[in-house]
C-alpha cells in the first residue's frame, strides 16, 4: 500500500501547486470518507466529490495564502493489509510572521484496487505544536480559512 499512498501524496501535492483537482479522483473510492478531528475546523466529508471540493476549499483558503508551504511524512508505516499511517508535518511561511509548524496523525485505508476508502487527520490539542499552531492562527490567521466545508 505504500506505492498507492505515495502516488496519492504526489497527486495531492500537484493539485495544491496547480489548483487543478481532477487528478485526485483516480486515487479515491467513490464513497470515500475524510474525517478531521481535534481542531475548530473538524469535519467529516463523504463521497469523492465532497472530499475533493473540501481539499480545494481548504488549500485555497489556507495553504495558497502562504509564501511557502511544505509537508513531510514522518513515521510512515504500512499496516497489513490495507492501512498506511504517518504524521504529516506541515511548515508554512509568510513574510513578517513566525513560521507555522504542526503535525497531525494521518491514516489512509485502501481498498484492494488501491483506492482510498477512508482518510483521517487527528490533531491532538494536548500536544505543544498544535497548541502553538492554534495560538498562531489566533494571532496571525484572521484572513485564513483552513476549513473544508
Amino acid at each position: 500500500m505504500l506505492d498507492p499512498w505515495r502516488a496519492w501524496i504526489a497527486a495531492f501535492d500537484a493539485a495544491c501547486e496547480s489548483d487543478s483537482w481532477d487528478g485526485l479522483a483516480d486515487h479515491l473510492a467513490e464513497d470515500v470518507v475524510y474525517a478531521v478531528t481535534g481542531v475548530p475546523f473538524a469535519c467529516e466529508l463523504r463521497g469523492r466529490d465532497a472530499v475533493i471540493a473540501g481539499f480545494a476549499k481548504s488549500v485555497r483558503g489556507f495553504d495558497r495564502r502562504f509564501d511557502r508551504r511544505g509537508w513531510t511524512g514522518v513515521g510512515v508505516r504500512h499496516w497489513d493489509p490495507n492501512l498506511v499511517t504517518a504524521r504529516p508535518l506541515g511548515e508554512y511561511e509568510r513574510a513578517g510572521q513566525p513560521v507555522l509548524r504542526f503535525a497531525a496523525y494521518g491514516s489512509w485505508w485502501f481498498r484492494a484496487d488501491g483506492r482510498i476508502a477512508l482518510m483521517t487527520d487527528l490533531y491532538d490539542s494536548g500536544e505543544a505544536d498544535i497548541q502553538a499552531a492554534l495560538a498562531w492562527l489566533g494571532e496571525y490567521g484572521a484572513d485564513l480559512d483552513p476549513g473544508y466545508v
